[in-house]
């Protein structure tokens, strides 16, 4: 394939700007090397005959634009001043009152699931099991172990949710 006349690419050059600024912000400061950069990964690519098909140029050079707004967007994060790191609010205390509804709570929630989703809740995350020993112990798959986790977290969610809410509109 021969290579594309300086009058070409002359051409792309505000094409490539448009598409390039339009995702950057047309003020950015560093846009026009973003677009030298974007020609520069094009102009080596037809040189290197990476590109087969002239009809698959403009689709080309706009996945390089692409990944160059990408890369610039990351190295903008990545060099971006840190964020100030908060203190964590105090713990509030809480009542004996509350804990006794909170455990309440907690056992009408793990009553309404299956044994067996009860007992896996409980291995993974009271007993602090690693997933393999459950998996090992329950013998079930990942896929199995991932869903059944899944499912029975939610069954216990809207169980804990409509006992908290119950118990909130009685005590009024």
């Amino acid at each position: 394939m021969s290579l594309i006349s300086e009058d070409n690419i002359e051409k792309l050059r505000p094409r490539v700007r448009f598409c390039i600024t339009h995702h950057v912000g047309f003020t950015c400061p560093d846009a026009d090397d973003m677009v030298q950069e974007a020609l520069t990964r094009f102009l080596v690519a037809l040189r290197e005959n990476k590109i087969s098909d002239p009809d698959s140029m403009g689709p080309y050079l706009n996945g390089i634009c692409r990944n160059v707004i990408f890369e610039y967007h990351r190295r903008i994060l990545r060099d971006g001043p840190m964020p100030e790191i908060l203190p964590d609010p105090p713990d509030m205390p809480i009542s004996g009152a509350e804990q006794f509804e909170i455990r309440d709570a907690i056992t009408h929630g793990l009553a309404q699931l299956s044994p067996r989703d009860r007992q896996i809740l409980h291995a993974f995350y009271i007993e602090e099991k690693p997933k393999v020993e459950v998996l090992v112990l329950y013998g079930l798959s990942d896929e199995q172990f991932r869903v059944i986790l899944c499912r029975a977290k939610e069954r216990f969610r809207l169980s804990y949710n409509a006992h908290v809410k119950h118990r909130a509109a009685g005590s009024h």
